[in-house]
């Protein structure tokens, strides 16, 4: 029951997170900025997951699995995991950008991202395009 209401909290905290700081923004003017290979920063519209952020909350609550033991140590911190949204829909390339420095709990936040499913892709002038997405996880263990 302790580790439900955990996951809970944490998965709120992400919704709220994510609705405000994710960093494929929405722009009124767009340059011809890029990044190397193709992967937007900014956009016109954002990826999107499918049902939006009340459907990725659920997919975190029911897809984050954290390591044995961990309901009885205290560990506050976030875990920021950037990955690249294709214009498939398909999640890759994700990297930690900044953790608590607990590795279990770290790749236990990734592993559970790598299990989404697609994604609406992000938006330039109507088209589908690469772009980058950070989502911020709270890790809270009290």
């Amino acid at each position: 029951m302790k580790n439900s209401a955990l996951k809970f909290l944490i998965i709120l905290f992400c919704f709220f997170i994510n609705v405000g700081f994710g960093y494929c923004q929405k722009m009124e003017e767009l340059s011809n900025v890029k990044i190397t290979d193709s992967i937007y920063s900014i956009v016109e519209q954002e990826a999107i997951f499918p049902g939006g952020n009340a459907a990725l909350l659920k997919h975190i609550q029911h897809n984050l699995v954290f390591p044995d033991g961990y309901g009885d140590i205290d560990i506050v911190g976030k875990v920021y995991v950037r990955f690249v949204v294709r214009k498939t829909g398909f999640c890759t390339d994700f990297q930690l950008l900044r953790g608590i420095e607990d590795r279990k709990l770290e790749s236990s936040v990734i592993d559970m991202l790598k299990k989404m499913p697609l994604w609406s892709p992000a938006k330039v002038k109507g088209k589908d395009v690469d772009s980058y997405y950070v989502l911020p996880v709270k890790i809270c263990f009290e």
